[in-house]
């Protein structure tokens, strides 16, 4: 029988190693065999196992849309246009996510970091963490696991913090319950419509807040993803609404109501279509 290393799993089925090592000792990979305290063989055509937190996880984190229109944002996706994300597209959601995360920063300032001009007003760390996002917004469209979680969270914090980049917080459950949204990511939210499923990543991970640093960037340049990949118009909101944004986030985290910004993300997409 050909075997394989936890390493290769990992890669196969888009979960940490160490996560793979963890189903080992818990016996939920079937012929799976120890070689030694931490490197496990395991059969080349095993299956992932379902994780049985998911359920948990769906019981506790009942997320709800509301009625909901998208036939104007389906009549966008109809015309089977792609959208790109232009150098102002880029700047306007770099901007988004910086104020989001307690940076106050105009659009002229993005755009000159962006140009390589130093900004004196703005720390250093948030205008090479503006490069940082602008480079992973370059990167889409892709295909999310947690390994290319941790890979764009290693991106994000290049030349930053080197020490948490690509690694979970901590302490608590957040490693845990990222998996488990992940879980449900390739799973039941998979037949929601593009922007209901694209809300409740977004909102999840800036509710689990899974790393020390760059969370709320992730979760923009996420949201950017899929939307780009549904084939719709960039979503973006306005610095203005920024606030706004967060009451709709707090909403969807303590109540598990996500109708508020399933509604601003779709207003998002539909408002400006000449971008």
């Amino acid at each position: 029988m050909e075997y394989i290393s936890t390493k290769e799993a990992a890669q196969k089925w888009g979960i940490s190693e160490r996560r793979v090592r963890s189903l080992c000792s818990e016996g939920k990979i079937e012929g799976a065999a120890r070689c030694g305290d931490w490197v496990w063989s395991i059969p080349a055509g095993t299956q992932k196992p379902a994780d049985g937190r998911t359920l948990r996880y769906m019981r506790n984190r009942a997320l709800r849309t509301g009625s909901q229109d998208y036939r104007e944002a389906d009549k966008l996706r109809s015309n089977a246009n792609q959208y790109s994300l232009s150098t102002d597209i880029k700047v306007q959601m770099v901007q988004e996510a910086l104020i989001y995360d307690n940076t106050e920063i105009s659009h002229e300032q993005v755009l000159g970091i962006f140009n390589l001009e130093n900004q004196a007003d703005i720390p250093l760390e948030k205008q090479i963490l503006a490069l940082n996002m602008r480079s992973a917004l370059t990167s889409i469209p892709f295909d999310l696991n947690e390994k290319r979680l941790l890979e764009l969270h290693s991106r994000l914090l290049m030349s930053i913090d080197e020490r948490s980049a690509g690694v979970y917080k901590l302490g608590g459950t957040q490693n845990q319950e990222t998996e488990a949204m992940l879980e449900q990511y390739s799973g039941p939210w998979s037949v929601l419509h593009p922007i209901a499923r694209s809300a409740f990543l977004f909102a999840e991970i800036l509710r689990i807040q899974p790393f020390e640093k760059g969370t709320a960037e992730i979760a923009f340049v996420l949201l950017a993803n899929e939307i780009y990949k549904a084939k719709l118009p960039p979503a973006v909101f306005g610095a203005t609404k920024i606030d706004e944004l967060k009451a709709a986030l707090a909403s969807t985290a303590i109540r598990g109501n996500s109708q508020m910004l399933v509604s601003m993300i779709l207003d998002a997409v539909t408002s400006n279509t000449d971008r």
